[in-house]
């Protein structure tokens, strides 16, 4: 069920330009001068873990300040339970892999749901100096403070779709493995995870197919790729992608045929 838009007085849009964005940019210009990467063990604290912890920490006072009824989940610390039926998700750095290596693909990402119900995302890449972002009606990119409204494809035909993956854990998959041997006229490796998302919403890309993934990494992605026209599901086809296993497609159609064709025994 869709929530009652009456009773939600809340400008998503207003309160990234002028709160979010700007918090985000000011933090993120301190991890530019420290790309240095420590293998993440026991004994040693890795720098791109401290900048999530330092990251997250900002955004989630933000919250709090401005809306402290709101309840807050994120990838470095416990649960914030809330008066209300907001919550909000926080992944402070997606893309880490692309962060240490100088890739400009790393992004944060923070998404606001009602009574379970996504309904904002922000995607923020800083150094490509752009972010996505949905209102109650559309999808949209800002670039260099244009703002764009966003569609996914409305190609149909299977074989000249484009479909990418990421995740490592997408390819040790025994199942994802054959079938990328067989069809690998629809294959390409890209990118980040958040990247690869936001090319389903901007109609970059039609397939994407990913494992191995947490409720942050996808959550913050949902009201956006709704707004832009995207579908998305577990590899079966149904509404289990939390825990982990997604398909995102640019339109019902291509996911429907996709799901048809990746699901047939091999």
């Amino acid at each position: 069920m869709e929530p009652d838009k009456k009773k939600i007085k809340f400008d998503f849009e207003k309160f990234i330009k002028k709160k979010l964005i700007p918090l985000l940019k000011k933090e993120n210009k301190k991890i530019a001068l420290q790309r240095s990467y420590f293998s993440k063990n026991k004994s040693i604290v890795d720098p791109v873990t401290k900048h999530d912890i330092r990251i997250e920490k900002k955004i989630r006072n933000l919250i709090i300040k401005n809306y402290p009824d709101h309840g807050i989940k994120g990838e470095e610390f416990e649960k914030k339970i809330g008066n209300s039926n907001f919550e909000w998700c926080i992944d402070p750095i997606d893309g880490t892999k692309a962060l240490i290596a100088g890739q400009p693909t790393w992004s944060n990402m923070i998404g606001l749901s009602y009574k379970n119900k996504p309904l904002y995302g922000l995607i923020f890449f800083p150094e490509l100096k752009k972010y996505y972002f949905n209102n109650n009606i559309s999808s949209f990119v800002c670039i260099n403070n244009t703002k764009k409204q966003i569609y996914s494809k409305k190609n149909r035909n299977l074989k000249k779709s484009y479909l990418i993956t990421n995740s490592i854990h997408t390819i040790k998959n025994n199942k994802m493995l054959s079938f990328f041997q067989n069809y690998k006229h629809l294959f390409k490796i890209t990118g980040t995870d958040a990247y690869n998302f936001c090319s389903i919403a901007e109609g970059k890309v039609d397939i994407l197919i990913e494992a191995g993934l947490k409720p942050y990494d996808i959550l913050p992605h949902l009201s956006i790729l709704e707004k832009s026209g995207a579908v998305i599901s577990d590899w079966k086809g149904g509404k289990n992608f939390l825990k982990g296993e997604v398909i995102v497609s640019s339109n019902y159609y291509i996911h429907k045929k996709f799901l048809r064709y990746f699901n047939k025994k091999q």
